[in-house]
C-alpha cells in the first residue's frame, strides 16, 4: 500500500507557521490520569512526512521546544516507516511516537511495537477533543493506542479549465464511458487518472460493489463476487489511462494539465495549488450494478505512544500539544487536512476552505479503515493482483483466487 499522503506538500514557509503555531499556548496536557509529568528530555518520533508538508508539522514540535526549552524533539523520518516499526520491536526497540495510520495499530498491539495511553490520557479527554470515528480509530480492544491527527479519504479532483462540474459522471459507468471519450477526442490527455495498482485507491470500487478485503475476525474477501466486480471496474480502464499509470504519473498529469480529473486525497491537494491549477472537487460516483456509493477508506492520521518510550508521559504531552484545538486549526488552515479535533473543525474559519467541505462530503460515504492486525496481511496479496491484472499477466478470476490463498495464509501467521 502506498501511504504516500504523509508525504505531500503544505504550503506556507516554516517560519510563517511557527508564527501562526506560537499563539497556540499550552500542551492541553492537562487530564491525565496517573502519571506526574516533568518537561524535561528527549522525545524521538518515527514519520513519514516529506517535502514541505513536513513544515506544517515541524512547525507545531518547533513552538512546542520553544515553550519548554528543556525538551528535545527528534523527527525522523523513515521511508519504509511500517517496516522499520516492526524490525524495531522484533530487536526490543522503537521510538517514543510513531506517526501514521491507524490501520497498523492492531498489528502493533500484538508485536509490541506501540503501548496503550490510557495512563496517560483519559476516555473523558479524548471524546471533548475528538470526532467519535477518530477516537474509535485510534482504540484497539478497548484501549486507546493514538493521538489522532486528521482524518481522510480519496475523492474526485476535476480541473475546471477542463471540464465542469456538471460533466462529472454520477455513475460508474458513466465515468468509463466519459474517460474515453475524453482521451479520443483530447489525444494525450486523459478523463480521469490515479494508482489502479495500489489496494488503498481500489477500495472504493470493490466495497462499493458489495466486496471487502479482510474483517475482524481474519476472513478474507478477495474471491467474493463483489471483490471480483470492483476489479473487473478498475480493468475497464485499460487504454483510458497510461499503460504504466502509478500514483506519480497520475499526479503529473493532472498538475500539467493532462488530465480533467485525479482520484486523490487532501495530502495532494497544495501541490495542485502550487501548480496553478484551478480545481474542485466532485463525490466519487455511485456503483451501477450495486446501487451503492462508491466507498474510500477513511483513515485517520495518529500519533501513537512507542512501547519503549523511555519517557512516555512526556511524550503524550507532545502528542496532546500538537493535536489541541489551536495548533490543528492552524495547522490545517495550510494543510487543507480535515482535523480529528472536533474543536478545530467547528472553527468557521475551517468550515470555509472548500478543500475540507470536499473531501468531508466524501468522507460520509467512506468505510472506516480497519485498525485489526489482519488488515496488514491484505495490502501485498492486493496490489500483486492488481498489477497482474493491470498488466494483463493474469485474468480477475486467476489473479484473486491466488491473492486469497497469498491473504489466508499471511492472515493465519498473525493468529
Amino acid at each position: 500500500m502506498a501511504w504516500i499522503r504523509w508525504g505531500k506538500s503544505a504550503g506556507l514557509t516554516l517560519l510563517a507557521l511557527i508564527a501562526m503555531v506560537a499563539t497556540a499556548c499550552g500542551s492541553g496536557s492537562g487530564n491525565t490520569p496517573t502519571q506526574t509529568l516533568n518537561r524535561s528530555g528527549t522525545i524521538t518520533i518515527w514519520h513519514g512526512y516529506e517535502g514541505t508538508y513536513l513544515d506544517a508539522k515541524k512547525a507545531i514540535y518547533d513552538s512546542y521546544t520553544k515553550q519548554y526549552p528543556n525538551v528535545t524533539i527528534n523527527l525522523v523520518h523513515k521511508p519504509n516507516l511500517t517496516d522499520a516499526v516492526t524490525a524495531a520491536a522484533g530487536a526490543g526497540q522503537g521510538p517514543d511516537v510513531v506517526a501514521w495510520v491507524d490501520d497498523q495499530i492492531g498489528k502493533w498491539v500484538k508485536l509490541e511495537a506501540i503501548k496503550p495511553m490510557d495512563a496517560y490520557v483519559s476516555r473523558d479527554y479524548m471524546s471533548s477533543q475528538f470526532t467519535p470515528a477518530a477516537v474509535d480509530a485510534a482504540t484497539f480492544e478497548g484501549k486507546t493506542y493514538g493521538m489522532p491527527e486528521s482524518v481522510e479519504a480519496i475523492t474526485i479532483i476535476y480541473n475546471k479549465k477542463l471540464v465542469n462540474s456538471s460533466q462529472i459522471p454520477k455513475t460508474t459507468d458513466g465515468l468509463v464511458t466519459f474517460a474515453k471519450s475524453y482521451s479520443q477526442t483530447n489525444p494525450g490527455s486523459y478523463g480521469v487518472v490515479w494508482n489502479p495498482k495500489d489496494a488503498y485507491f481500489q477500495a472504493p470500487w470493490i466495497y462499493g460493489s458489495g466486496g471487502f478485503y479482510v474483517k475482524a475476525d481474519g476472513s478474507v474477501g478477495l474471491n467474493s463476487s463483489g471483490t471480483k466486480a470492483g476489479f473487473n471496474y478498475v480493468a475497464s480502464f485499460k487504454g483510458a489511462m497510461p499503460a504504466g499509470v502509478d500514483y506519480g504519473i497520475a499526479d503529473t498529469l493532472f498538475k500539467e494539465g493532462r488530465a480533467a480529473m485525479i482520484i486523490n486525497g487532501p495530502w495532494s491537494v497544495a501541490d495542485y495549488v502550487k501548480a496553478g491549477v484551478d480545481y474542485g472537487y466532485a463525490t466519487l460516483p455511485t456503483v451501477q450494478a450495486s446501487g451503492k456509493a462508491a466507498s474510500p477508506f477513511v483513515g485517520v492520521k495518529t500519533l501513537m505512544l512507542g512501547a519503549y518510550s523511555a519517557n512516555p508521559a512526556l511524550a503524550v504531552d507532545v502528542m496532546k500539544f500538537f493535536s489541541n484545538q489551536a495548533n490543528q486549526t492552524n495547522m490545517v488552515l495550510t494543510t487543507r487536512e480535515i482535523p480529528a479535533n472536533k474543536l478545530a473543525l467547528a472553527d468557521p474559519k475551517v468550515q470555509a476552505i472548500p478543500d475540507i467541505a470536499g473531501f468531508g462530503a466524501q468522507v460520509k460515504n467512506g468505510v472506516p479503515l480497519p485498525n485489526t492486525p489482519f488488515m496488514s496481511a491484505l495490502w501485498d496479496p492486493v496490489a500483486k493482483a492488481l498489477e497482474a491484472v493491470w498488466t494483463g499477466k493474469q485474468s480477475v478470476d486467476d489473479a484473486l483466487r491466488d491473492a486469497q490463498t497469498a491473504a489466508e495464509k499471511n492472515v493465519a501467521q498473525l493468529k
